[in-house]
C-alpha cells in the first residue's frame, strides 16, 4: 500500500450540508421541487447532471445572497481540515472531486488555506433573468464521471482511497482501492457487496489512516 492518493466527495462529506441541495431549498424551487427531482432520480426517470442542473436553474437570486447564506448556516466537517494538513505533512496527495461547483467550493476550501488540496469540479455562472446555469465538466449522466482520475491514479501505480456520502460517489467507490461511506454510499456498498469502511467523521478517517500510512517526519 504505497504511494496512497486521498480522494473524498465535498458536498454532505466535507459540509455537514449538500450545498446544492441547500441552495435549491432555500433561494430556488424549494423543498417540493427538490423532493420531486430526488423521486425522480430514485425512480430512474433522471439523471443526477440533468438534476443539478434544474436544482441550479431555479434560482435566480444574486450569488452574493448564496454566499452570505452558505457562510452563516453551512459548515464544515471539523475533521477535514487536520486530515488536510496531514496530507501534506505525509506528502499524500489530496483531491475533492465534486458534482458540485468551484464557485461554492471555494468558499469553504480556499486556496490561502488548502495550498497543496486539488480540486475538481463542475463550473456555475449564476444569472438572475435564466437562473443559474451549469458547465459540467463531462458529457456523462453525473456531470462529472469520478471514476477518471481514480483510474488514472491507479494507472500511475497509487493506492486509491475514496471518501463519499451519496449518489455522484457511487461508480467511484466500485473502482477505488479503498472506500470510507457514510449515509446512502454505505447503504450502497453494502448491497452491492463493495468493501467499505464507514464513518461519521473525518477524525475516524484520519486516525484509520495515520495508523497505517504516518511517516516519521
Amino acid at each position: 500500500m504505497t504511494n496512497p492518493h486521498v480522494f473524498s466527495d465535498f458536498d454532505g462529506t466535507i459540509t455537514e450540508t449538500d450545498t446544492l441541495v441547500f441552495l435549491a431549498t432555500r433561494l430556488g424551487g424549494g423543498p417540493q421541487m427538490v423532493a420531486a427531482i430526488g423521486r425522480l432520480i430514485r425512480e430512474g426517470n433522471l439523471n443526477l447532471r440533468d438534476a443539478i442542473a434544474a436544482e441550479m436553474r431555479s434560482i435566480r437570486h444574486p450569488f452574493a445572497d448564496a454566499v452570505s447564506l452558505l457562510r452563516a448556516e453551512v459548515r464544515l466537517d471539523p475533521g477535514f481540515a487536520p486530515l488536510a494538513r496531514w496530507c501534506q505533512t505525509q506528502a499524500i496527495p489530496l483531491t475533492v472531486l465534486s458534482a458540485g461547483f468551484h464557485q461554492l467550493i471555494d468558499l469553504f476550501l480556499p486556496r490561502a488555506e488548502f495550498p497543496h488540496l486539488q480540486i475538481l469540479a463542475n463550473e456555475l455562472k449564476p444569472n438572475e433573468e435564466t437562473g443559474w446555469q451549469c458547465s459540467f465538466r463531462d458529457r456523462t449522466d453525473w456531470g462529472h464521471d469520478k471514476t477518471v482520475p481514480l483510474r488514472a491514479a491507479r494507472k500511475r501505480g497509487e493506492y486509491t482511497i475514496f471518501i463519499g456520502d451519496g449518489l455522484s460517489d457511487r461508480a467511484a467507490a466500485e473502482v477505488a482501492d479503498e472506500v470510507f461511506a457514510k449515509h446512502s454510499l454505505a447503504e450502497y456498498c453494502r448491497a452491492q457487496g463493495i468493501r467499505h469502511r464507514e464513518f461519521q467523521r473525518f477524525d475516524e478517517v484520519l486516525t484509520q489512516l495515520q495508523e497505517r500510512f504516518q511517516k516519521e517526519i
